[in-house]
């Protein structure tokens, strides 16, 4: 899978990656990452949530994250980044 940095609340560390066709995928940080808006992301196809290494393309990198959610429509980012209250 693929996705691009759409979102993200670095306060909390949480990213909203934006997928083609699949909504946005919402992961947190799991260590400091070099991480901006408009990278592309890849992570293997069927991965669930949970701990997961995450390839950033754009930097080269890979990064360690925490998949909190998957086919999130975006209405719902300020929610699952934790811009809002419930």
């Amino acid at each position: 899978m693929r996705g691009i940095d759409h979102s993200i609340n670095r306060r909390r560390g949480m990213v909203a990656l934006q997928t083609e066709g699949y909504g946005f995928t919402i992961i947190e940080l799991v260590e400091p990452a070099d991480i901006e808006l408009g990278d592309e992301m890849r992570w293997e196809p069927g991965t669930g949530l949970g701990g997961h290494v995450y390839a950033n393309l754009t930097k080269g990198k890979s990064v360690r994250v925490f998949a909190q959610n998957h086919w999130v429509p975006k209405e719902q980012l300020p929610q699952q980044l934790l811009l809002q209250a419930n």
